[in-house]
C-alpha cells in the first residue's frame, strides 16, 4: 500500500515515464498465443495495473459544481489544521 502512495505522489508532477514507475504501477502483462484470421495476426495482451479503481478522478464539470458549491457555503468546507 505505502508502494502505491508514494507512485500516486511521484505521479502528481510526472515529466517522464521511467521503468521504475512503470514497474510499479503494473503488477503482470499477460501475452496471449496470436490467433490468425481474417489474414491478420491477433495477440491478446492483459496488463493488470496496482490500485485501479482506488482513486476517483472527477470530471470537470464534477469540479465545476464542486467549487460552485464551495463558493454557496464555504463555511461547510472550512478545513481546520
Amino acid at each position: 500500500m505505502r508502494l502505491v502512495l508514494w507512485t500516486l505522489r511521484e505521479m502528481t508532477d510526472v515529466k517522464e515515464l521511467t521503468p521504475t514507475l512503470v514497474n510499479s504501477l503494473i503488477v503482470r502483462i499477460e501475452v496471449h498465443n496470436n490467433d490468425k484470421y481474417d489474414d491478420h495476426c491477433h495477440v491478446k495482451v492483459e496488463i493488470y495495473f496496482t490500485a485501479v479503481g482506488m482513486i476517483d478522478i472527477p470530471t470537470e464539470k464534477k469540479i465545476r459544481a464542486m467549487m460552485e458549491e464551495m463558493r454557496k457555503n464555504p463555511q461547510e468546507f472550512k478545513l481546520v489544521a
